[in-house]
């Protein structure tokens, strides 16, 4: 039965809703509508178990601003042959199953994407063999059946995942895919022939909003060791129409940043703004530091990251030899015999290639590993004070 409203009982509330849905969506400033960039891969799967990294490019924050990042796998499982022939005289029944289980996992996942399937086929009655092969009703035959169309996705919103998607090198996501068939007859022998195959596809996408919209009003960046102390200071156009303030982050890693403090937007002058911070003093080494624009609505936006090296008296300086190599990455130690150290060897595209833990106990040198013909840099960090040095090797 249908029910009729006055038009004002409706309108009013309706016209609320659609107020408020407006704003609460607008992922830009002004209200500017937000944009895509959108990348896709499918990938071909046989039967068995199979890992294999995918990669997408992270975000040039020089293009725009990046508000929501979406991860959609589209999985098709199709059973390509399924044949099987009863070798008994006497009858028997058929039956089959194909079992899947897919995951993912990398940045902004907390939990995995995943899928697990359980597809049972029959059961088949099949007569007794009439020894004529690939026929007869002693066989059942099917191909090119599809058992699974399914789509799994994730938006990430958190600003502060979002922030390692900003980059110009990629993000990679570990996609392991484990699929079984399995086929069986009741109380004789049986030929058997099962292929499977399977289709992912990968949408990755970036909800972005153009870099005119979203500024990050910086124009001038530094940071400088003051005594015992680091200075920060910028500066830059503020924009008198937008709410938001500045925030200055120190991380050790480059990666995991906190604050050290925040500064409201500057509308009476244009002075540079800053801010101190002071090491503690047994923890000595490399700080990275950038400057995080905070708007009312909750986006954020970051400055360029800068670095600076509190030095200690126990500093370590090494060396990469033999320099170029043909394949040895040894490593020299100039001023300290032991301690516990990362050691990473990116390549040019700055991927990482090798990562792992040292211990010098007593040696001034050691093998580290062998790499393939290129350039590298090795970087080095001690664990214990966080300080790091960088050399470059060439393998022939």
């Amino acid at each position: 039965m249908k029910v009729l409203y006055p038009i004002c009982r409706v309108a009013l509330p309706l016209l609320i809703f659609l107020l408020l849905n407006t704003k609460s969506t607008a992922q830009c400033a002004h209200g500017d509508p937000g944009g895509t960039t959108a990348f896709d891969t499918t990938i071909a799967f046989g039967t068995g178990v199979t890992a294999t990294p995918v990669k997408f490019p992270q975000f040039n924050p020089i293009n725009g601003m990046v508000t929501c990042v979406r991860l959609c796998i589209t999985i098709t499982g199709v059973i390509d042959t399924l044949s099987i022939e009863n070798l008994s005289t006497s009858p028997q029944v058929a039956t089959f199953t194909y079992d899947r289980s897919d995951e993912i996992t990398g940045p902004g996942l907390i939990t995995p994407l995943s899928n697990d399937i359980n597809v049972p086929f029959g059961p088949y009655p099949l007569t007794g063999t009439d020894h004529v092969s690939g026929s007869g009703t002693d066989r059942i035959a099917f191909g090119r059946d599809t058992v699974l169309n399914e789509e799994l996705c994730r938006t990430i919103s958190d600003s502060l995942t979002i922030a390692s998607f900003y980059g110009l090198d990629s993000v990679t996501y570990n996609y392991t895919i484990d699929v079984t068939a399995n086929a069986n007859v009741t109380g004789g022998s049986a030929a058997v022939l099962v292929l499977t195959s399977a289709l992912v596809n990968f949408h990755f996408e970036y909800c972005t909003c153009p870099p005119l919209v979203l500024p990050l009003n910086i124009q001038f960046f530094a940071v400088q060791k003051v005594d015992a102390k680091v200075e920060l200071k910028w500066s830059g156009y503020d924009d008198p129409y937008e709410n938001y303030y500045y925030e200055a982050e120190v991380s050790r890693d480059s990666r995991n940043f906190s604050s050290i403090g925040s500064l409201p937007k500057n509308t009476t002058n244009s002075d540079a703004y800053r801010i101190s911070y002071t090491a503690p003093n047994d923890q000595k080494g490399t700080y990275y530091f950038r400057v995080k624009q905070v708007y009312a609505n909750g986006y954020v936006r970051y400055s360029n990251i800068k670095q600076v090296v509190m030095e200690s008296s126990a500093s370590f300086k090494f060396s990469v030899y033999p320099n170029p190599s043909s394949g040895i990455v040894g490593i020299k130690f100039d001023n300290i015999m032991e301690g516990q150290f990362d050691i990473q060897i990116y390549n040019t595209q700055g991927q990482t290639i090798v990562q792992k833990e040292i211990v010098l106990n007593g040696q001034s040198s050691m093998q580290v590993t062998t790499l393939k013909s290129g350039v590298y840099w090795v970087r080095l960090t001690d664990k214990k004070t966080q300080s790091s040095s960088v050399n470059q090797i060439l393998i022939k």
